[in-house]
């Protein structure tokens, strides 16, 4: 979100981004069933510093509204950690002969030998592979093995 506001300048995306945080949050309802109330607050307290760029007064708002003093003027803005952002594991498009014949799953950083193995294990590729030899293999980790067969 950061990025989209300083050097993008795509608000559409960072309210999207926003949108996606209320969208998970209104299906954990009642938030007060199963969550820590010290999760909450943060997660609201962090929800409202998005919101402020674009609508100040109702950021301010629910700023005081959730017991803080001093404004949103004196909250510091988010920090991104990559490590909170990263991916355990990613979807892989497996292809034959340059058409998407399937997805596995699998986890991030896999080595390109073993997320080959994997993809050669998935049912329907081994199906559409019998009888046909492979004539060359190429391997995007974390993206697309594809099979070019004969």
């Amino acid at each position: 979100m950061t990025h989209d506001f300083e050097s993008r300048w795509h608000f559409n995306s960072a309210i999207a981004v926003i949108m996606e945080l209320v969208n998970e949050i209104y299906a954990r309802e009642p938030l007060s069933e199963g969550t820590r109330p010290a999760v909450v607050k943060e997660v609201l307290d962090l929800l409202t510093l998005m919101i402020a760029p674009m609508a100040p007064h109702l950021g301010e708002e629910l700023w005081e509204m959730l017991g803080h003093e001093g404004g949103l003027a004196r909250a510091t803005w988010l920090a991104y950690r990559a490590e909170l952002a990263a991916e355990s594991q990613v979807e892989v498009v497996v292809q034959i002969n340059g058409k998407v014949r399937g997805k596995i799953v699998v986890d991030a950083g896999l080595d390109q030998e073993s997320l080959a193995e994997r993809a050669l294990a998935e049912p329907k590729v081994s199906e559409l592979l019998s009888g046909k030899s492979i004539v060359k293999r190429i391997v995007v980790p974390d993206k697309l093995v594809n099979l070019v067969v004969r």
